[in-house]
């Protein structure tokens, strides 16, 4: 068995398409199989990560965490992008940072410094 997605409900869809594209800097799925207004998919791997319309949002419940290469490259690309970050923190050896999207969703990056 593998996880095939993760949704997120999102009330502003366009704001939220936008975040995680232009800002985390995801790559939509080449198959779209619903309309961008109702239901968004970025390819994030195996495990894809859709947004779904929804008149109420999961409101910052749970944590997506991708793990990355860099970790400060991906804190200087988002800070970058004027972001106001925390700093690194260090935990079993490997760096991690938090942050939230538009709609208080919670997102980790972790890896290697």
């Amino acid at each position: 068995m593998n996880l095939g997605g993760i949704i997120l409900f999102i009330k502003d869809m366009q704001r939220a398409i936008a975040y995680y594209r232009d800002v985390i800097g995801l790559h939509p799925d080449e198959e779209q199989p619903y309309s961008a207004d109702s239901f968004f998919r970025f390819n994030t791997g195996q495990c894809k990560l859709c947004l779904h319309k929804a008149g109420k949002p999961n409101g910052g419940r749970q944590k997506i965490v991708f793990h990355v290469e860099s970790v400060n490259d991906v804190h200087r690309n988002l800070k970058a992008k004027g972001l106001q970050l925390r700093p690194l923190k260090s935990e079993d050896g490997l760096a991690v940072f938090d942050i939230r999207d538009p709609e208080g969703n919670r997102i980790q990056f972790w890896g290697d410094y």
